[in-house]
Parts: structure tokens; C-alpha cells; sequence
């Protein structure tokens, strides 16, 4: 975070009495004439999704989908085709482990949406309704809480959410080892946010390399994974999870010339709420990905203005900050969020501005208010 990004003591205060007013105001209207407010005061595009978690159920499941890789490279800029079968599961090994398809309606038949044998929530997935009644003015103001929730925009770091989400699904499948050693390449190492450019070792476990993605979004430990898991193979995964317009379109570059994809990973703000809400599942995969979450370093966009409470555990989450982008997803006490702003270069303050202003307004509707 720059110095003429950070918010002063005054503007949290008043950004927060706001937001508090907005949510208390009953029918939602607050809320969302705010949202539109710190819309058209941005100086680019802005989106907000949130959907909030109710106390996950583990369900009974006789077997999970079969997912692999699409075979050949992907053409760039398009999303690359889930092999979730529309039919029963497969007998055999599921390569990738235990994946719902929890994103998004999937097709009919398909085996990622079996329903449990007591009629409940499909096998292995996280109830988690879109906008509930909730009590007093929370409900409404949830519902309030969408704007451009379908609108493909950059992410900059927090396409490396499809990343761990691949990597996670994987070890807690057995088809990755979280402790194999992945030497770092030259072509490896690129500049920008991380530690790894400053340090001495050159080989790090793919469970470091993990770790180090989402703590403090090194951009090498990134392209080591991606190397060692491929393209491909993570946006066959996030296709799986019903990512049907997020994907990663390149590897981490600085800087990133003209023949190069013009950005390393576009998505919606719907598609990732999705993602983080389904990352609050007690168990499995998902715990492994929250865990690494949790252990993000940039608190300074969304939840800026939050509780400071590291032992609770009610925040995590990544962020994404590139020239002209500023995005943050991730789970906030009882709400799943994410929160993408798109401008010119050069528009880096106001669009932080923005994403903390309705960081507010979401930390206001959780009750995580200091």
C-alpha cells in the first residue's frame, strides 16, 4: 500500500458512521444508494458480490466427480472446458480430490450436484443462499449489497485464488505432495510483490510455495506452482467450481510487454464470492485453502477498517493491486465478498478509495464493526 492510499483516522470515522446508518435503515435503499454513491465516484468500474454463510451440514457422498485437464493449450482469453461428466460418477480415482460444483446452477444430471441421500444440499458442497431474509435491516442490506456482480474485469493477484484452489484440491486428493521440493528456474523470478527474490534458497516445498502465494503474494512462488501444476490444469479446476468466465490467462510477468496477454487473469465479482464462500466448508480442500488465506498479510483494502483480530479468524482473504487495479476477496465474520475495481493508469488512490468504501458498507452488514 502507497502512503496517498491510505485512509486517515477521520475518513474511517465517517466512512463508518455512514456505512452503520445505511445497513440500520431497514429496507436495504440505504445500502444500496451508497453503493451507487461510491460508484460514481470511482474513477473506473466497480463491482461488489456478497452472499452470506450459513453453518455448513458435511453431507454423505458415495463419490465425487472426475475431473481432468483439457488436453492441448487453451486459446487465450477463452475458458477452457470443465470434464465434470453429466452423468453418474465415474468408478475409479478422483485425480483431483473432493470437488462440488457450488458456483453456479449445474447442468442437469450432473454428477457434482447429486443430491444427499436425506434430500439436503448436494454432496460435498456449502448451503449458502444468496440474499436470506436475515433479521432487522442485515437482510435487506445483503440484498442491497450487488453491483456489476456479472461484469469480466482484472483481477491482478486474486486470480491466484484459482491457483490454490487447484493446488489444495489436489494434495487433499493425494495426486500432490505437499512436502516435494520444486527447485525455482530463473524464469521463475519476477519482481513485484513477494520475498522470494530476497531470499537465498532456491528450492521450497510446493506447500511453502502455497503458503507463500497467499500470504504475501510472491509472484515467483506463483509461477514455480504454475509451472509445476500448469495452466491448463487450474483452469480445468476453477471451470469445475463453476468459474465459467474466471480464469488465469497467463503467468505472473513484470513487466508485461505487448506480446504477452494484456493481464494475467480475468473474472467476475459473482464467480468469486462464490469461490470464497464455498473456501468456508469446515473440512477437506477448502479448509486447506482458508488456511492459507487466513495467513494473508494485506488487510488494507476491504476489511481496512475492521476489527483487528488476528486469533479470531474471521478474515481471509487476497487481494490484487496492478496499475489500474485494485480487487479484494474473502470471507468476513458471517460473509463471503468480493470486490473488483477496474480504471485507468494512474487511478490507484481513487480506485482503492472505492473498494474501502464499500469494505464499509460489507464490514457494517457482518457486524465486524470496531
Amino acid at each position: 500500500m502507497t502512503s496517498h492510499d491510505r485512509p486517515s483516522g477521520e475518513s474511517a470515522a465517517d466512512l463508518l458512521r455512514a456505512a452503520a446508518s445505511a445497513v440500520e435503515a431497514g429496507d436495504g435503499s440505504g445500502v444500496a444508494e451508497a453503493l451507487q454513491r461510491i460508484a460514481a465516484a470511482c474513477p473506473g468500474t466497480l463491482a461488489v458480490s456478497v452472499r452470506p454463510l450459513t453453518p455448513p451440514t458435511p453431507l454423505p457422498c458415495e463419490q465425487a466427480p472426475h475431473i481432468t485437464a483439457p488436453p492441448g493449450p487453451v486459446p487465450y482469453g477463452q475458458a477452457p472446458p470443465t470434464t465434470v461428466p453429466l452423468g453418474p460418477a465415474p468408478s475409479g480415482p478422483v485425480p483431483y480430490g473432493r470437488v462440488p460444483h457450488a458456483l453456479g446452477p449445474a447442468p442437469s444430471g450432473s454428477g457434482a450436484n447429486r443430491q444427499a441421500p436425506d434430500g439436503g444440499m448436494p454432496c460435498g458442497s456449502v448451503e449458502s443462499p444468496r440474499h436470506p431474509d436475515g433479521d432487522g435491516g442485515t437482510g435487506a442490506a445483503l440484498g442491497a449489497l450487488a453491483l456489476r456482480e456479472d461484469e469480466e474485469l482484472p483481477l491482478a493477484s486474486v486470480g491466484k485464488l484459482l491457483l490454490l484452489a487447484e493446488v489444495a484440491m489436489s494434495v487433499d486428493g493425494g495426486t500432490l505432495d505437499p512436502d516435494e521440493p520444486v527447485a525455482l528456474h530463473d524464469d521463475d523470478y519476477c519482481g513485484g510483490s513477494g520475498l522470494l527474490t530476497g531470499l537465498s534458497a532456491r528450492t521450497w516445498t510446493i506447500g511453502d510455495l502455497a503458503l507463500l502465494t497467499a500470504a504475501v503474494s510472491d509472484n515467483t512462488a506463483t509461477n514455480a506452482l504454475l509451472r509445476r501444476v500448469g495452466l491448463d490444469r487450474v483452469n480445468a479446476a476453477g471451470a469445475a467450481l463453476g468459474l465459467a468466465r474466471t480464469r488465469l490467462l497467463d503467468r505472473i510477468r513484470e513487466p508485461r510487454g505487448p506480446e504477452h496477454p494484456p493481464v494475467f487473469a480475468l473474472g467476475t465479482a459473482r464467480e468469486l464470492a462464490g469461490l470464497a464462500a464455498l473456501v468456508a466448508a469446515p473440512a477437506g480442500w477448502q479448509a486447506l485453502m482458508r488456511g492459507w488465506m487466513l495467513a494473508n498479510t494485506d488487510h488494507g483494502l476491504v476489511p481496512a477498517f475492521a476489527w483487528h483480530d488476528p486469533e479470531g479468524r474471521r478474515l481471509a482473504n487476497k487481494t490484487g493491486t496492478d496499475d489500474g487495479v485494485r480487487t479484494d476477496v474473502g470471507l468476513l465474520g458471517p460473509l463471503a465478498y468480493a470486490v473488483l475495481a477496474s480504471g485507468p493508469p494512474g487511478s490507484d488512490a481513487g480506485l482503492a478509495r472505492a473498494v474501502r468504501q464499500a469494505g464499509a458498507l460489507i464490514i457494517a452488514a457482518s457486524g465486524t464493526l470496531p
